[in-house]
């Protein structure tokens, strides 16, 4: 153990607790806080060491990400890094994207847990820069969980891309859509084969500002994301918006299962709440939504089971 770890572990903060429970097995742990905090010098006193490859464990950031970047490049790939972002009364008002491009790195922000589903508002992540995602995440096995994301009007919260984005953990965040074109894109987009062998879950995304226009799907993974996985995940619709599909996942061997899809009365629509391929599947979700309208897609008998609508507080309805 080197000796930045064991000034570490001097300082009385547990690993253990910091990362989540995830044991030794932790590489670095960098903590991200804003340089306005009133408690910032005490904090950065009690928390701030050198690692012996370097690096800082604490990272200011000046309220506009830059912090946050500093500490996701510091990590190492495959080291099982942490970045654990400190909560803040104001948001964390993003001037570029922030890119995750390092295999099996940690993005957290643990004051934003305790909700089944989605974050509390303890870190807010809003891009401010047209055309910007806030993430865009190109290294595999990434973990992002706990923020509450506002995203720039009609694009991607969250990226995933091609050849990279394998088996992320994408869960607990709040996605406050806000969509003012038809060609809104996705609030998670998996591009290609960018998604596969992960999980999207426990997320809730709802809409804030639909304007009256349509978005063609709220998570949307390709058909080259074999074995992609969407779980457990929330979203709910309103502001006069119209959801073409809110998830459409056609990976190979893909499961979208036991989501749950929302919506404000006639204020909104619901074309299909999910799409499948012929070869992917959908399980146990449940949405307030006429009768065929629940699942689209798949191939009769062997893609849908226990998929239930808003008839009559509930019906299977697994064929449309």
């Amino acid at each position: 153990m080197g000796p930045g770890r064991n000034k570490y572990l001097q300082k009385g903060d547990s690993i253990l607790n910091l990362a989540g429970g995830q044991g030794m097995g932790v590489g670095n742990v960098y903590r991200v806080i804003k340089s306005s905090e009133s408690y910032f010098n005490d904090f950065r006193a009690d928390h701030d060491f050198e690692y012996s490859d370097g690096s800082r464990s604490v990272h200011a950031d000046d309220g506009s990400g830059d912090g946050i970047q500093s500490a996701l490049d510091a990590c190492v790939a495959n080291r099982n890094d942490y970045v654990i972002v400190q909560p803040s009364e104001s948001d964390y008002d993003l001037t570029a994207v922030l890119t995750l491009s390092k295999k099996s790195v940690h993005l957290l922000c643990p004051a934003g847990f305790g909700l089944e589903r989605g974050s509390t508002n303890a870190a807010r992540l809003e891009q401010t820069t047209a055309s910007t995602e806030i993430f865009i995440v190109s290294g595999a096995s990434v973990e992002i969980a706990g923020f509450y994301l506002k995203h720039k009007q009609n694009v991607t919260a969250i990226q995933l891309n091609t050849a990279g984005a394998y088996a992320p953990n994408i869960h607990h965040n709040n996605i406050a859509m806000n969509t003012t074109s038809t060609t809104s894109q996705a609030m998670i987009h998996a591009v290609g084969d960018g998604g596969a062998y992960g999980d999207i879950h426990h997320n809730w995304i709802y809409s804030s500002g639909g304007n009256d226009t349509t978005i063609a799907a709220i998570i949307a993974i390709a058909a080259s994301a074999t074995m992609a996985e969407v779980t457990n995940n929330q979203i709910t619709i309103g502001d006069g918006l119209t959801a073409t599909v809110g998830i459409q996942n056609l990976a190979t061997k893909g499961m979208v299962a036991d989501n749950r899809f929302g919506q404000a009365g006639a204020d909104s629509t619901w074309t299909h709440c999910i799409q499948v391929s012929s070869f992917g599947n959908a399980i146990g979700n449940r949405g307030v939504v006429a009768d065929g309208i629940i699942v689209v897609g798949g191939a009769s008998d062997s893609s849908f089971s226990d998929n239930m609508n808003g008839v009559n507080g509930g019906l299977i309805d697994d064929e449309d």
